[in-house]
């Protein structure tokens, strides 16, 4: 289910530099922050070799490297085309900083034919995969580039590759089947310790918490380590099957949507903890919608004054009281009990009946969560 866009994981070095190619429709350059070649794409599988050797020696050149260096690339945060010099003999250029956590992990050089141009439009748009990359080459400077691949499958794959990189990493025992629970997190941190793994998926760091012998204490270390700084961390559930992973990562996932949505449920929401809101795990935010976005519900939703709303929810999350419902909202109780009547005449549902309380008290729960609020 897509709740809140993310970009799909880009599982190796080599699937960021043909996606790259691909987009651009130009040969790539990939190098470390130490200006060490990575991997580099050629534009069609027709450009000879010599050709692809050449267009490397032009990204990597010492005389090159100090000109483009001089020209800020290396603090950059955005694409930078670097002018030609004719002192050094270097040709204009165009480079991505491959950043992850705010460092810069690498260079990406794009190569344009002879007569092709590439807009900035289309820079920008590669900064999210660039980004990926960044996780990726950090995850090698850590020791877990390794396993970013093999999470990847196992997490986002499908189903027979996700089962075949389960049995990769139980083989390869980077990972064991005791008791484990996925964590989603925006936090940059890869850190591997004990009973812990960490990888880059995406703009998110997907973690695997061995709990061994069921304890909760490394499950604690662990969401108190990643929502410092800041950040929000989605508890899984947690499972002793690897095969499971995936299905603790989704759960991961939607609690980081949920907090996005609903920003008083973080920074940490358990999947175990989500009541309602689970719903939205087990179809597509479409079906959902339709489902509980009801003519009453949409009514609510669309309606000019937003206090209704704001009324509504509040008179939900504080289970009907009165006296907590207003203090909530700061307002005087005949002001709360008139705009009950107006919700009640607005949606036509009776709140003092309980499957019409019912009706939009989920409808406006699950209703933002898959998009059903205007």
């Amino acid at each position: 289910m897509n709740q809140i866009g993310r970009p799909v994981a880009v599982a190796s070095v080599d699937d960021f530099m043909a996606r790259t190619r691909q987009h651009l429709g130009a040969s790539v350059v990939l190098l470390d922050r130490d200006f060490e070649l990575v991997a580099y794409g050629a534009e069609s599988i027709e450009v000879p070799e010599d050709h692809a050797q050449s267009a490397v020696r032009q990204a990597t050149d010492v005389d090159s490297r100090n000109w483009i260096v001089d020209c800020g690339i290396a603090y950059a945060t955005r694409p930078v085309r670097t002018p030609a010099n004719g002192n050094t003999g270097s040709r204009a250029r165009i480079c991505l900083p491959v950043r992850h956590g705010g460092k810069t992990y690498g260079f990406l050089f794009v190569l344009p034919g002879e007569n092709a141009s590439i807009s900035d439009r289309e820079l920008e748009e590669l900064m999210p995969l660039a980004a990926q990359a960044g996780a990726l080459l950090a995850a090698d400077t850590s020791g877990n580039g390794r396993l970013a691949g093999a999470f990847a499958d196992l997490l986002e794959g499908d189903p027979d590759r996700s089962s075949a990189a389960a049995e990769h990493l139980r083989a390869a025992d980077d990972v064991n089947d005791a008791e484990f629970t996925m964590l989603a997190t925006d936090h940059a941190s890869i850190d591997r310790r004990s009973g812990v793994t960490a990888v880059p998926m995406g703009r998110l760091t997907a973690v695997f918490v061995a709990q061994r012998h069921s304890s909760s204490s490394a499950l604690r270390s662990a969401i108190d380590s990643y929502s410092g700084e800041g950040s929000v961390v989605g508890v899984g559930g947690t499972y002793s099957d690897l095969r499971d992973a995936r299905k603790s990562w989704r759960q991961a996932r939607l609690c980081l949507d949920v907090i996005a949505l609903e920003p008083s449920r973080g920074p940490v929401a358990y999947w175990d903890r989500l009541g309602v809101y689970r719903l939205a795990a087990i179809a597509s935010a479409e079906l959902i919608a339709e489902a509980v976005v009801t003519p009453a519900v949409r009514a609510l939703f669309e309606h000019r004054n937003r206090d209704l709303l704001s009324t509504a929810e509040a008179f939900f999350d504080n289970a009907g009281d009165i006296a907590a419902t207003t203090g909530a909202l700061s307002i005087h109780r005949q002001t709360l009990y008139y705009r009950l009547r107006r919700i009640q005449e607005l949606t036509t549902l009776d709140l003092s009946i309980g499957q019409d309380r019912l009706e939009l008290h989920v409808g406006l729960a699950l209703g933002k969560l898959v998009g059903g609020r205007s």
